[in-house]
């Protein structure tokens, strides 16, 4: 039911890929868009996002960046792309499990998390293993499969693309 693929990419494209978003040096500065919350209004989390694609359009200038990871997976149609990012805290909590997306939207839809960085900050699934924060890995999963990240506190960033698709 839940698809862990280790070093997804080659690291050479890896590194391309989180250089871009992450590190820019002389490159222009990524995008980051303030979301005053996580899961749910008002649970007193923040993280900053940056969403690819949705409603069926590109809503980024930097979806071509993505493109090698899109082209690994079996994607028929595309449903959203958002990358999230949170900060280091001092503890480390669960967020609060949820689907992507409702009932009876959700059926027949995956969800994947790519992992931009290693840190200690798991995601959960409700009634399944914990899957560790490994950068370059690939999680699959159905979507209407109850999920939650975490906060972490060993890394300064963790940063994930969140996938959607049937």
């Amino acid at each position: 039911m839940i698809n862990i693929k280790n070093n997804f990419l080659e690291i050479d494209i890896f590194n391309q890929i989180k250089k871009t978003i992450f590190d820019q040096g002389d490159q222009p500065f990524f995008p980051w868009y303030l979301q005053d919350y996580k899961v749910n209004k008002n649970d007193n989390h923040v993280q900053l996002t940056h969403v690819f694609y949705f409603k069926n359009e590109i809503n980024s200038n930097y979806f071509d960046v993505i493109k090698p990871i899109l082209n690994k997976l079996n994607i028929k149609n595309l449903v959203k792309i958002k990358a999230n990012v949170t900060l280091k805290q001092n503890e480390i909590k669960p967020y609060g499990y949820h689907t992507d997306f409702n009932k009876p939207e959700n059926e027949d839809m995956n969800t994947a998390i790519f992992y931009f960085h290693t840190t200690n900050g798991p995601t959960f699934f409700k009634d399944n293993p914990q899957v560790d924060c490994i950068e370059n890995t690939m999680v699959a999963f159905p979507a209407s499969l109850e999920h939650t990240g975490s906060t972490h506190t060993n890394n300064l960033f963790r940063g994930v693309l969140n996938i959607n698709w049937r």
